[in-house]
């Protein structure tokens, strides 16, 4: 998956003013070339009663597919934070996850983002996630 310096700068703001809670949003884009991200949209975690899961609410899963549409772009992900945890997928990522798109976790201790990852649910017979390089291109490559 592709997305620029300033994009994942966006995830990881976000990711920091959530802290010590997960934070969420989505990744617009274009699935061709391994999945290009063109926009970063944030979402309200709207899960109350633990820091480390998040749920987004269908009315900004429309708001974000109705941005995607009127700028020709697709959802093709979801990013959320891991406080204080290794950018790898939950036993509850796995429970929740969509084939076909991609999860990008950022890893975030004490405000400060440590790692990130993306993923993408393989379900060939046995559900897991595999490992998607991410690459950091420049704007002027979108």
């Amino acid at each position: 998956m592709k997305i620029t310096d300033a994009q994942l700068k966006q995830i990881y703001a976000h990711a920091a003013e959530s802290y010590p809670r997960e934070c969420c949003g989505f990744l617009l884009g274009k699935f061709t070339d391994n999945g290009i991200v063109y926009e970063i949209h944030r979402a309200t975690n709207q899960h109350q009663e633990r820091t480390d899961r998040f749920v987004i609410s269908p009315e900004e899963f429309a708001k974000a597919h109705n941005s995607a549409d009127d700028a020709e772009l697709e959802i093709i992900g979801i990013y959320h934070s891991h406080p204080d945890w290794p950018p790898i997928p939950s036993q509850t990522d796995m429970e929740n996850a969509w084939k076909d798109v991609f999860y990008l976790i950022a890893s975030v201790h004490e405000k400060m983002p440590l790692n990130t990852n993306v993923w993408r649910l393989v379900d060939d017979g046995i559900r897991r996630f595999e490992f998607v390089p991410l690459e950091i291109i420049d704007k002027n490559e979108l």
